[in-house]
């Protein structure tokens, strides 16, 4: 089944949590536009899935850790275990996108397979965040492949587990081919591990006061380093990543309930429902009450 999303739901470490429906058979194929979610964007976040990506239509940023890669129209790429990532367009004009992301037993099946070894561990231990491709004859076996995945998901016809996890198989295969003969352990940075624990800190105490003094002694690091950390990662101040968290969590919340926007306001941290407005006019481009009526006014629409 093809899913169309506008939301990345993460826990307190920024790990984004799967849905329920994606047990046993742990993939997700999608299908959308990345200016359907709330943020306009797709949020730093990470998985232990593995996760491969096409851009059907306009141009998007992505941000791999502290390094960022245009993917135009018709380009897609791979992106690792455990890499903090996000998706960004480039400009307004429509950012649509095809996307697995899926666990790596769906290839490997039991640690020390044939399968395992050949296809999985490779890329895991290879070092290798992200690898991008364009639609060119060397790329082709991407692309062939990506599709029969993306039409068998689409289809489900019986069996087609089978049909992906072929499909899958030979894209990773691929990608072993591609990257052949980089070695060498991939190493987590000290900085990507203090950028996780922060991000922690921050979900666990959005509905607090604190400053960058306190987030950065959550980790053990000054000011200084935080505010570096923050900007090589994620490319903002720290407490202005916060007041975006804030509003855009907030933003979901509106949706997802009918809790008054004082008790929003208030949950999420803003001295007061006036303050909150402010804020929320100036990221989202109207107010809390009206960003509720005309989003909740287009899920009702028929079609």
């Amino acid at each position: 089944m093809i899913q169309t999303r506008n939301y990345v739901t993460v826990d307190f470490q920024g790990k984004e949590i799967p849905s329920g429906h994606l047990r046993p058979f742990n993939l997700t194929a999608n299908d959308g536009d990345i200016h359907q979610y709330a943020t306009d964007c797709i949020i730093a976040h990470w998985h232990q899935e593995m996760e491969v990506f096409i851009s059907t239509r306009g141009q998007v940023r992505i941000g791999i850790e502290d390094q960022e890669y245009l993917v135009r129209e018709g380009e897609g790429c791979f992106i690792n275990s455990d890499i903090l990532h996000s998706f960004t367009p480039v400009d307004a004009s429509p950012c649509t996108y095809h996307s697995f992301v899926f666990d790596t037993g769906i290839v490997g099946g039991a640690p020390g397979s044939v399968f395992d070894t050949s296809c999985v561990r490779p890329l895991l231990e290879s070092g290798i965040p992200y690898l991008q491709f364009t639609p060119c004859k060397e790329d082709a076996p991407f692309y062939d492949n990506f599709s029969l995945a993306f039409e068998a998901c689409r289809n489900e016809n019986p069996g087609y587990e089978f049909d992906v996890r072929t499909a899958l198989s030979k894209i990773l295969l691929f990608l072993n081919q591609k990257i052949s003969p980089v070695s060498g352990a991939k190493a987590s940075s000290i900085q990507e591990q203090h950028m996780k624990q922060m991000l922690l800190f921050i979900d666990r105490h959005l509905s607090e006061s604190f400053g960058v003094a306190e987030l950065a002694g959550s980790v053990n690091i000054c000011e200084r380093e935080c505010q570096r950390i923050f900007q090589r990662y994620l490319h903002y101040r720290p407490m202005e990543y916060v007041r975006r968290k804030r509003i855009y969590t907030s933003a979901a919340k509106l949706l997802s309930c009918d809790s008054l926007v004082t008790d929003v306001a208030f949950e999420y941290g803003f001295a007061s429902p006036s303050h909150y407005t402010k804020q929320f006019r100036e990221l989202m481009g109207m107010t809390p009450t009206e960003y509720r009526r005309l989003n909740l006014s287009a899920i009702q629409l028929p079609g």
